[in-house]
Formats: C-alpha cells, sequence, structure tokens
C-alpha cells in the first residue's frame, strides 16, 4: 500500500506525540546540584590558576561529568570546557583536549582563543583536516591573529592534506580563506600556496579569481611552471607579458631586500637573500655576505639577530651551497660538517646532516654517507626519503645492488612524499626503464606533472661533482627516448631558464 505525504506526515505527528506523551518532562534539577556543579567549576579554576595541572584536569572531569552542568549558564559551560581543554592540554592528554575544545568552539561565545587551542590540540594528534579547519576558521575570523601560527605548520597542514584528494576540499577552503585575510610568510609570499590555489581556480573555470592570485605570486620557479605547463595558457595569455621569469626575478629580490632594510634584525631575510644569490648565480656574493653574518654573531654574540636560533643554522648550510656552486668542494664539506653539529629546532639535527651525507654521496665518498647520518633526530616522511637517497647513491657508489634495492623498495612504498627523490634514485641506480616510466608517469599526472616539468627544463651550468655528472648524462639519455619525448610534448614544454637548478 502506497500512503500519500499527506497520510506519512500525519503518522509521524502521532508518532510523535503519543511518545511524547508517554515519556515525561525530565524533572529540573535542584538548586543545590546545580550550585555544587557552579562550586566545583570555580575550584577547577583556581587550580588551573594556581598551576596545578593534574587537579584542575581531575576537577573539570568531575563537574563536566556532573548532572548539574548542563544545567549552568552557556557562558559557563564554554568557558569550563575551554578551561578544561587548557588543563588536558598541559597535561599532554591531546586527544581529551581535542574533544573538549571542539565542545567549546561549538558554542556562539566561541572566540579566537577556543580556535587557536583547538588548532595546537588537532595539530598534535596529526588531525589535518580539522586543523584545516581551525585554520579556516581563524582566517575568516581573526585574521590578525595569524601571526601566532607557525608558518611551517601551516604550509604541512596544507602538504599532508594535498596527498590525499578526499581532502581537497578542506584543504582549499583554507587556502581561500589565507588568501582573502592577505596572509603572508612573515612577509613573504607562501607562493607554493597560491600556485595550488590557481590550479583549483582553473580547474573550476574561475579565470578572473585565478588571475587574482596568481598576480600575488613572485617566485620565478612557479612562474617557469605557468610558463611550461600547457594547463595554464589560458592563464598566461590573459596576461600578456605578466609572466616574464626576469621581471619576476627583480621582482622578488626588491621585495626581500625591502624586507631586510626593514627587518635589520631578522636573520631570515638574509638568508632569503642569500638563496637568491646563489639560486641567481652570485655563490661569490653569498659567500661573502654569510661570512659577515658569521662574522659578526662570533664578535657580538647570538643576540644580535633576534631569530638567530631559528636561522643562523641556514646561513651556515648556504654558505657550504655556495661553496659547492664554486667547486670548492672540501671547503663545502667542511662548512656543512659545523652545520650538521648545531642543533635543530633545539634537538638532533636533521637537516643539515642529511645535506652533509648527500654531498658526500654526491663526491662520490660513500664510506663516509652512513657516518654524517649516525646521529638524526626526528624525521618527517619526506625526510626519510631524503635519507634513503642518499644510502641509494652510495650503495652505488659500492656496488651494493642489496642495499640498492632494499632502499628502492623502501622509496617505491612511500615515493608519494617525495617523487623527485624517488625519480633521482631510479637514475643514480641506472634504473634508466623504470625512471622513463616513472617520469612519463609523473607527466601524465595532474598532481605531480608540475615538479616532473620544472625537472627537465634547460639551466644554467652549475659546477657539477662526480655523481651528479653521472646523474645528467642519464638523465638527458631518459630525456632524449621518445616515450618520454612525447608525453612531455602532450602537456608542456621545455624553456631556456635563466637561473641555477637545485642541485641533487
Amino acid at each position: 500500500m502506497r500512503l500519500s505525504l499527506v497520510s506519512l506526515i500525519c503518522i509521524v505527528f502521532a508518532w510523535a506525540g503519543s511518545s511524547h506523551a508517554q515519556r515525561p518532562l525530565p524533572a529540573p534539577l535542584d538548586k543545590a546540584v546545580v550550585a555544587a556543579a557552579r562550586a566545583d567549576l570555580a575550584a577547577a579554576e583556581q587550580h588551573l590558576a594556581d598551576n596545578e595541572i593534574a587537579a584542575a584536569d581531575h576537577r573539570f572531569d568531575k563537574v563536566i561529568a556532573s548532572p548539574g552542568f548542563s544545567a549552568l549558564e552557556p557562558a559557563e559551560q564554554y568557558l569550563g570546557l575551554l578551561r578544561a581543554g587548557i588543563a588536558a592540554l598541559d597535561s599532554g592528554q591531546a586527544h581529551k583536549a581535542h574533544g573538549l575544545l571542539v565542545s567549546a568552539c561549538a558554542f556562539d561565545q566561541s572566540d579566537g582563543i577556543a580556535w587557536h587551542l583547538r588548532l595546537r590540540a588537532a595539530y598534535a594528534l596529526n588531525d589535518y583536516v580539522d586543523s584545516a579547519g581551525s585554520v579556516r576558521m581563524i582566517a575568516q575570523r581573526w585574521p590578525n591573529s595569524l601571526d601566532q601560527i607557525r608558518e611551517q605548520a601551516i604550509f604541512n597542514i596544507s602538504r599532508r592534506l594535498d596527498l590525499s584528494r578526499a581532502n581537497r576540499d578542506e584543504r582549499i577552503a583554507m587556502l581561500i580563506a589565507l588568501f582573502d585575510a592577505n596572509w603572508t610568510n612573515e612577509g613573504v609570499e607562501p607562493n607554493e600556496l597560491w600556485f595550488d590555489l590557481v590550479r583549483f581556480l582553473i580547474d573550476n573555470e574561475s579565470m578572473p579569481r585565478a588571475t587574482e592570485v596568481a598576480a600575488r605570486i613572485d617566485s620565478p620557479s612557479i612562474v617557469l611552471t605557468f610558463r611550461v605547463d600547457k594547463r595554464f595558457d589560458g592563464l598566461t595569455r590573459a596576461r600578456v607579458g605578466g609572466f616574464d621569469i626576469r621581471r619576476t626575478m627583480k621582482r622578488q629580490r626588491d621585495h626581500i631586500d625591502e624586507l631586510r632594510k626593514r627587518h635589520p634584525e631578522r636573520l631570515s631575510y638574509l638568508g632569503d637573500e642569500l638563496e637568491l644569490d646563489i639560486r641567481d648565480g652570485h655563490a661569490e656574493r653569498a659567500l661573502e655576505q654569510a661570512d659577515k653574518v658569521i662574522a659578526r654573531v662570533a664578535a657580538e654574540g647570538t643576540s644580535v639577530y633576534s631569530d638567530t636560533d631559528d636561522f643562523y643554522i641556514w646561513i651556515l648550510d648556504a654558505r657550504s651551497r655556495a661553496l659547492q656552486r664554486l667547486g670548492r668542494w672540501e671547503d663545502a664539506v667542511t662548512q656543512q660538517r659545523k652545520a650538521a653539529r648545531r642543533p635543530e629546532n633545539g634537538g638532533l639535527n636533521v637537516s643539515q646532516s642529511l645535506n652533509l651525507a648527500r654531498l658526500l654521496a654526491r663526491l662520490g665518498r660513500a664510506d663516509e654517507v652512513e657516518e654524517a647520518m649516525d646521529e638524526l633526530g626526528l624525521m618527517s616522511p619526506f625526510g626519510r626519503m631524503q635519507l634513503a637517497l642518499n644510502r641509494v647513491i652510495a650503495a652505488t657508489v659500492k656496488g651494493d645492488q642489496t642495499v640498492v634495492e632494499a632502499q628502492l623498495e623502501i622509496m617505491r612504498a612511500e615515493r608519494i612524499e617525495s617523487m623527485a627523490a624517488y625519480q633521482a634514485a631510479l637514475v643514480q641506480a641506472g634504473r634508466i626503464d623504470a625512471a622513463a616510466s616513472l617520469l612519463v608517469e609523473r607527466l601524465r599526472s595532474e598532481d605531480w606533472r608540475n615538479g616532473a616539468l620544472s625537472e627537465v627544463q634547460t639551466y644554467i651550468e652549475v659546477a657539477e661533482a662526480p655523481r651528479d655528472t653521472l646523474h645528467m648524462q642519464r638523465w638527458r639519455e631518459i630525456l632524449a627516448r621518445k616515450d618520454v619525448r612525447k608525453a612531455l610534448d602532450a602537456v608542456g614544454r621545455i624553456e631556456r631558464v635563466p637561473f641555477e637548478k637545485v642541485l641533487l
């Protein structure tokens, strides 16, 4: 029997009414129960104010579970949940804190403090979806507080979400909110994030908005991608003369120079300038500037710059790379060893130790590679890919195919973390067919294409270590293959680039 819509509605209301009639309304809570909850909440908050975290955590648990808590005023409940979340965070209970803070953020009274704390808890749990949602909310409602979030955390949230198409909506919503809030990485445009946003907007046929976002990008390498990737032909045609690489190089350098002069106490902008010098073929100038920084820190102490703890290590790293550009290999190794001995983010060094091992591997000094990586700190998945690449190069030099195969298998399983590293490992191991097949796969992939296209461009030549020379010989052999050329011609083009390629 088919019932009409009216009949169904009547049945639902009749059922709801009868059910409601059979279930008595809950009796109002005794005032004493509510008063007890309020008193317990005040006691918990006092424990928190007195930094008695364990006692506060216990008392908050008691009051939130009590029947009187739900009868408190919404503002009282909100503050109770918020402060309970703070106590849980301070006692290292991130999962518990996250649940409490999610509940707090559901109240109309929720403010920027609650959402920043929620972000902190979600990030600690590697919950990048909720982290992105928290960043989006902060950017939309409290954009002036974005500088309280570490820039690296935003980049990491975006990168982790980018590994899964299922999380694309959350990631793009975050990027749009950040763009609309005029967010920058301490004055420097987060070009990689804007590039991904441009891609999304073009895919969704929002060319005017894509053009607006692209106008904020001042990275020559990304402008190069716009020029050589046929997906962006509509964008480049719509902005005649707007994607000139040399003009972009000057614009970026002028901006960094302005920031450096405006903030002479900041080492980070000096480091950015060194990176531009190395990229643009001015290694001598980079070396001279790095030496001035090192001399000043030695004479006046680390407090001479406000961010020495975070960025001095990268000045040393840049100095080593400048020496490499000049072919001063032994001096570069000595400098990189000094950088690797310094702590990174307050813990064991990872980045400079991996860079030292890479330099030694490129020079063919395979016996020194493992020792350089002997005391690595906690590594990201990307770092593990760099570790495996170092071992592939060293094992290839030694002719140890067992190690080569084992490391390639590790990289194959985690290749999404760094396709460029896996590509380089196959080339170094002499797996020409596999390397060519991977390059074709990357060129055909919308997500991996931009990285592949950047690697096939013709850059200014630089001093090469022995493994660099071998790598480039094999790379040219791969690029000459018909299957590779066919895949490349279908999606992009090759240009001569007025800056240097990142070393292996």
